[in-house]
């Protein structure tokens, strides 16, 4: 039998409520995919997690260990994991478990992969906790990469950057290579470089299934502005590692020379920064469209409001002919959709609609 059982790693912290509900949906759909958990809560959060890990344990396989505060977990996580894949799940987001399984059956029979996933939605709830009702749904970044070079995989991705490590099922063997870097997790600079790294390794599968579906709310952390990571006073020194990290992994690869490797490293961070450079501007300018194109932005959305039928009708069978890229934020809500099943358990979860006893 193929090893298809997918390590689901969470790091959490004084957000017990958030965890309790993810761990209830993974045990109410009885996934076979165990849950590492690295938590550095306070005593009483984490009196309360680990009670009700003790009600599950007869459901879903949890291994649990407490870290102190300011210890970035995961590379400890890593060090207990037994499955040869794994996944890095936020205490507040949810994987499909299917579709995990999906992910590491691909890898097993594709060993030129690096990572599989499934197509993901994000939503905001009108409330600020972990349950509620929807307040916004939108697509959420993840894509193949399937490029035969290193150094052109890094450039495609840096042209869309989406998070490899929680999107898609990795292999642990890799995960645990990328989270020995000299720069920290919890900067900029090491999440992009692990990132990279996963682009750098191997190709990236995106399966035709929903895989991830991530919360929104203002309990996340905020990451600095483009503009003041790069003028930071450690940014050059960070730079350099960035760079030398991925030289030397696209040389071993792609077999060129340092010189080539340098100038693939420094025309794929050219290519972020014309794309995410623009797009931080004209967020900072209040708009991301023309004012005219506002106006007509504006104009949809009202008759789409006061003519539901009118909108999804034009969502199901003129939008097919004018565009082949799914909207998946409407495929999850569509009953005839193929994702509708499983985004319904997990509003079940978070509308407090599919509550176990604890």
């Amino acid at each position: 039998m193929k090893n298809t059982k997918v390590a689901i790693l969470i790091s959490t912290m004084n957000r017990p409520d958030f965890l309790i509900r993810t761990l209830n949906y993974y045990a109410k759909l009885k996934s076979p995919h165990p849950v590492y958990l690295g938590d550095s809560s306070n005593p009483d959060n984490a009196e309360k997690i680990t009670s009700a890990i003790e009600k599950l344990k007869d459901r879903l396989e949890i291994h649990y260990n407490w870290y102190p505060p300011g210890l970035e977990p995961t590379g400890k996580i890593l060090a207990t994991v037994k499955e040869k894949y794994a996944i890095l799940n936020g205490d507040d987001d949810y994987e499909i478990p299917s579709t995990l399984t999906k992910g590491a059956e691909f890898l097993e029979d594709n060993p030129d992969y690096t990572a599989a996933g499934g197509k993901a939605v994000s939503f905001r709830l009108k409330t600020g906790g972990p349950y509620g009702e929807i307040q916004r749904l939108a697509d959420y970044p993840n894509h193949s990469l399937e490029a035969e070079t290193a150094f052109q995989r890094l450039i495609d991705f840096l042209k869309i950057c989406f998070p490899i490590t929680f999107t898609s099922v990795n292999r642990v063997e890799h995960f645990k290579k990328i989270w020995v870097v000299p720069i920290p997790v919890g900067n900029t600079w090491g999440e992009l470089l692990q990132t990279c790294h996963c682009a750098v390794s191997g190709k990236v599968k995106l399966i035709d299934a929903l895989g991830v579906i991530r919360q929104i709310h203002d309990q996340q952390w905020n990451q600095l502005s483009l503009v003041d990571w790069l003028i930071g006073k450690e940014s050059h020194n960070l730079a350099t590692i960035f760079q030398d990290q991925l030289s030397k992994r696209i040389m071993e690869i792609d077999n060129i020379n340092q010189e080539q490797a340098s100038k693939a490293v420094k025309d794929a961070f050219w290519e972020y920064l014309q794309v995410y450079v623009a797009l931080e501007r004209r967020a900072l300018k209040g708009s991301s469209q023309p004012k005219n194109n506002s106006v007509l932005k504006t104009l949809r959305l009202n008759i789409g409001t006061a003519f539901p039928l009118l909108k999804t009708a034009y969502r199901q069978y003129l939008r097919p002919f004018i565009s082949d890229k799914q909207q998946m934020h409407y495929e999850v809500t569509n009953p005839r959709s193929p994702y509708y099943k499983d985004f319904q358990r997990v509003v079940d979860s978070f509308t407090g609609k599919d509550l176990t006893t604890i």
